[in-house]
């Protein structure tokens, strides 16, 4: 009785040894690493939001050659996901969600672990440096029971690891894309959201490109009086489907909001999402043919490829400014 009392005794002691260390530990695992990558901020935005491109960087996904994944359909909005599942102990299963964004500067994810009670969320922030791009990757952990503290204090320094880990092999991957084509000067990746557009299909030349926008422009203006659920949403759009001097394949369009059924020559669709380079050229229309041939060229010599036509947005009223502020915000779709 005397060994069962003493066995006891230490057992009961040991326990509470456990649960004051245990008490002692932070509650919520959080982590913060960082790294300076040079290159342009939206290259790296890029392959942060995009979680197929993370084979290329992410410790956990080069753990696993085996690793069964999904993505969501689209990527760089909230709502985009990845899900994987993994043999390996160190990967497991699990899902993260973007649940908010903020284009080239800021993404935070929700994640879940199998195994795992409660949400952890994670978060890229981008700030400009003097040798280029602070990548800044946070980690804050579900809170646990006093009683589960200890397992933030096992996890913490293999999670520090593997983030200094992914961060390095995000710099290299990165700053050797980057090496190979720089973005044209002036121009950005960005995510667009799908628009809803009225638009009409036409061919004119070169030099009958103002006189046909013209004519199409006032048709889709007077589609949208006649349809009372159908409002203006911005400024006139065209798309250029096919461009030769001599033939010019084109839709012009306006984004709308509402409701409304395609008519005659008047089409309702969408302009479906996706990533683009946005430029802006200011100044004589005549002279944007420079940037297009830069954006195009760049997509030429780099790893993306045209998803779609080009369109052009005229932001304002060439006959309400002057000549040298005239607005062209100019859009190519790509994809990898």
């Amino acid at each position: 009785m005397k060994v069962l009392k003493w066995v006891l005794i230490v057992l009961g002691s040991l326990i509470a040894i456990f649960l004051i260390y245990s008490a002692s530990q932070s509650n919520q695992l959080n982590v913060e690493e960082s790294i300076t990558i040079n290159a342009p901020a939206d290259k790296i935005f890029y392959e942060i939001s995009h979680f197929e491109n993370w084979m290329e960087w992410s410790v956990w996904s080069k753990l696993d050659a085996e690793m069964e994944q999904e993505f969501s359909e689209t990527m760089g909005e909230v709502g985009s996901y990845s899900e994987w599942k993994s043999n390996h102990p160190r990967v497991g299963n699990g899902r993260q969600e973007v649940v908010e964004i903020r284009p080239n500067e800021y993404q935070k994810v929700a994640m879940q672990f199998e195994g795992m009670e409660g949400t952890a969320y994670a978060a890229f922030i981008l700030e400009p440096s003097d040798d280029g791009v602070l990548v800044r990757w946070t980690f804050e952990g579900a809170e646990t029971p006093f009683y589960m503290n200890w397992i933030n204090g096992l996890i913490e320094p293999e999670l520090r690891k593997n983030y200094v880990a992914g961060l390095e092999a995000l710099k290299v991957y990165v700053e050797g894309m980057a090496d190979d084509v720089q973005l044209p000067a002036g121009t950005s990746i960005e995510e667009m959201e799908a628009q809803m557009i009225i638009s009409i299909v036409d061919s004119t030349t070169g030099e009958g490109i103002s006189a046909k926008l013209t004519e199409m422009y006032t048709e889709l203006s007077i589609f949208v009086e006649s349809n009372q659920d159908l409002n203006m949403a911005g400024m006139p759009l065209a798309i250029y489907h096919d461009y030769a001097p001599e033939r010019v394949i084109m839709e012009g369009a306006f984004t709308v909001q509402g409701s409304a059924e395609s008519a005659g020559r008047v089409k309702v669709r969408e302009l479906p999402q996706g990533t683009v380079i946005k430029g802006i050229h200011y100044g004589d229309y005549a002279a944007s043919e420079d940037l297009h041939n830069a954006i195009y060229g760049y997509i030429e010599a780099s790893d993306y490829e045209m998803a779609g036509s080009p369109w052009e947005v005229y932001a304002n009223d060439p006959t309400m400014v002057d000549s040298a502020d005239v607005e062209t915000h100019i859009f190519y779709p790509i994809a990898k």
